[in-house]
């Protein structure tokens, strides 16, 4: 254990406006640092856009280890209560995914206050709070907007003195949330944002990404893909045309063509807002592909399927959606079976956590949970095991504690990583199922084929463009 440099006494926070998820273990470790105790202070108060909010942050230096450090970010929290934040898009195109991150998040908190749930299979829990502080939950509506999102976390970090957050789904509204937690250094885990630039260019010390992005859903795909459908294939692209299906796209490239044993016979783009997708539904059919890789999510991909089906396509070629959610597929019912694609996490998954979080879950909402549900209940209680294995919320301490830690829920074995703070978890490749199975399995995906915990090293790309040593802890 090394004891780091104190941090030089911290103004209060300025505010600044919108800039440019049988025995389970966790073995967790970390350094602590040096120093010794002022905080700063700060009220929470109401909210003119409704939303639930809490107050907490600064304070006494009596709370939340805040004897043992100086006040950075917004430790030390005040008092025996703690502000964890809910930053996702509850309406647009990705609401449906959103609207699930947020029970999940709901769900974390009453069992983190409350016990219940995973909360009953870690040792380092106690169902009584974080540290003996119970969690006040703060949450917005990002629409998915790169710079609501941004605005709704400045205002969470500055008047509710979040300690933490999580949510998100566009790439783009996650790498935005990046710079912040980076700059007001208060830890996020962000949700199933998948442009490969996350863990690659736009890493940052105090974000932490536990889930897949396109590179892993490539390599992934690159393994399972060609053993399902076979090896004579010819790969067709259509793809959103920003960070998101570009990033998908060279990554299906890569692993399916270039190191894989598929044709690719072409591609063609989804402009920014574009819903009419007749001339790439013209372009695949003239390609003579029997095979679409489709990097598109949410209502923007369902609306899409619809139309391979109604162009009379979905008979004639076999799917691929790189990133697949239930919601994504329910809309097209029974047109959805056999439609490939990648899950972070599946409620059939087979792990007693995971039966354990369904259940708990539809006792609760009375419905079966999808990945985005766990995300954000894992994540809290990744975040909330980090806290109380390092004995304070001293942000520098938590993140330094997250980089070497190693735990198995619901999402099985996971590790995150220094070089990068990319998780290695198993993923799950799996297919659209019709209305009689859905029905079985309470979820309109099947798995096909689960992985061993996967990713890149952290010598390769988009690891190697990660340049973690810029940012810094805070406390140096």
């Amino acid at each position: 254990m090394t004891d780091q440099p104190a941090l030089t006494d911290e103004s209060r926070r300025r505010y600044l406006k919108a800039i440019g998820t049988a025995g389970l273990t966790a073995g967790l470790a970390g350094c602590s640092g040096g120093g010794g105790g002022n905080g700063g202070g700060g009220d929470g108060g109401g909210d003119s856009d409704g939303e639930n909010n809490a107050g907490g942050g600064g304070g006494d230096d009596s709370s939340g280890g805040g004897e043992d450090y100086e006040a950075i970010g917004n430790f030390p929290p005040e008092g025996n209560s703690v502000s964890i934040g809910f930053n996702g898009p509850t309406s647009g195109a990705l609401g449906p995914d959103g609207q699930d991150q947020e029970r999940g998040f709901d769900l974390a908190v009453k069992h983190l206050n409350e016990g219940g749930g995973l909360v009953d299979y870690w040792d380092r829990l106690s169902g009584d709070g974080i540290m003996g502080h119970q969690v006040e939950p703060t949450k917005a509506d990002t629409a998915g907007s790169a710079d609501t999102a941004q605005d709704n976390i400045e205002r969470m970090i500055q008047r509710d003195n979040i300690q933490f957050w999580t949510g998100g789904m566009s790439s783009t509204v996650t790498m935005a949330m990046q710079n912040v937690a980076q700059r007001e250094k208060v830890p996020f885990m962000g949700g199933n944002s998948t442009s490969a630039g996350i863990s690659g260019e736009n890493c940052s010390r105090y974000y932490f990404h536990p889930t897949f992005h396109a590179e892993i859903i490539g390599m992934a795909m690159g393994e399972a893909a060609p053993s399902v459908l076979g090896e004579d294939r010819s790969l067709f692209h259509i793809y959103m045309d920003y960070s998101y299906g570009q990033s998908n796209r060279d990554a299906a490239r890569k692993y399916l063509t270039e190191q894989g044993p598929w044709e690719d016979v072409g591609g063609a783009a989804i402009a920014e807002g574009e819903t009419d997708h007749s001339s790439q539904i013209q372009a695949l059919e003239d390609s003579g592909a029997d095979t679409l890789y489709f990097s598109s999510f949410g209502n923007f991909a369902a609306s899409g399927l619809a139309q391979l089906r109604d162009a009379g396509l979905t008979d004639d070629i076999d799917v691929i959606i790189p990133h697949v959610s239930a919601f994504t597929l329910d809309p097209l019912g029974a047109d959805a079976e056999g439609v490939l694609g990648m899950e972070p996490w599946n409620p059939n998954a087979d792990n007693e956590a995971s039966q354990a979080f369904v259940e708990s879950y539809q006792a609760e909402y009375d419905e079966t949970p999808n990945q985005s549900s766990l995300h954000t209940y894992e994540s809290m209680m990744v975040y909330a095991a980090a806290v109380e294995e390092a004995g304070t919320f001293h942000p520098p301490t938590v993140v330094r504690t997250l980089e070497d830690f190693e735990w198995s829920l619901a999402w099985g074995d996971s590790a995150f990583r220094t070089c990068d703070h990319q998780v290695e978890r198993p993923w799950y490749m799996v297919q659209g199922v019709g209305d009689e199975r859905a029905e079985e399995l309470g979820i309109r995906t099947e798995i096909v084929e689960t992985t061993d915990p996967l990713v890149y090293e952290c010598s390769e790309f988009p690891a190697s463009n990660c340049a973690m040593g810029d940012n810094e802890y805070g406390d140096e």
